[in-house]
């Protein structure tokens, strides 16, 4: 298992046709590292801790980067109605999608290397998909979306977001789990 490091990310830039999502990349490229560091060497126990009933673990946490991931990916880069997703792709990655009871019962078990593989899985077709887009493409608004019209930069960003978001929660479950350094 390879844990994300941050890298020269021109490496991840060569080849991008455009500047803003050039941008984009880099800031997804400099993200995932600042999830992935702090847990790495923990145990299966400390990845499937739940702070109290209503938590989540760390564990289902990274996975729920991932499915996010997944299906932003379906929905922008495959022009799947946000929803509508195949039947495989909702029984793998519904229940990181939405956490709650059915991530606690069924997100467990695994560890880091199970977690790290999806994000890295994820994060790979995402790379290699924005190589094929320009910024006409990011900047295309979809009419339809949930809070109002947005563009696909706006959808990436969140993602993004999303995940430096997570990373101050697994920062925060880190100083209660125990053994956890």
């Amino acid at each position: 298992m390879k844990i994300p490091q941050r890298t020269n990310r021109r490496s991840f830039l060569s080849g991008m046709a455009a500047i803003s999502t050039a941008v984009l990349v880099s800031m997804l490229t400099w993200m995932q590292p600042s999830v992935t560091g702090p847990v790495k060497g923990l145990t299966q126990a400390q990845l499937d801790y739940l702070f109290d009933a209503n938590a989540n673990s760390i564990g289902a946490l990274l996975l729920h980067l991932a499915a996010t991931e997944r299906f932003y990916q379906l929905h922008t880069f495959d022009g799947m109605k946000w929803g509508e997703f195949p039947k495989a792709e909702q029984e793998r990655w519904g229940a990181a999608m939405d956490l709650g009871d059915a991530g606690r019962k069924t997100i467990k078990g695994h560890d880091l290397k199970f977690y790290i593989d999806a994000m890295t899985e994820v994060r790979e077709r995402s790379l290699a998909e924005f190589k094929k887009r320009d910024d006409a493409w990011l900047m295309t608004v979809d009419k339809d979306w949930g809070w109002g019209p947005t563009n696909n930069y706006c959808k990436w960003f969140h993602v993004c977001e999303h995940e430096s978001h997570h990373a101050g929660q697994i920062d925060m479950l880190l100083k209660r789990v125990p053994g956890a350094k």
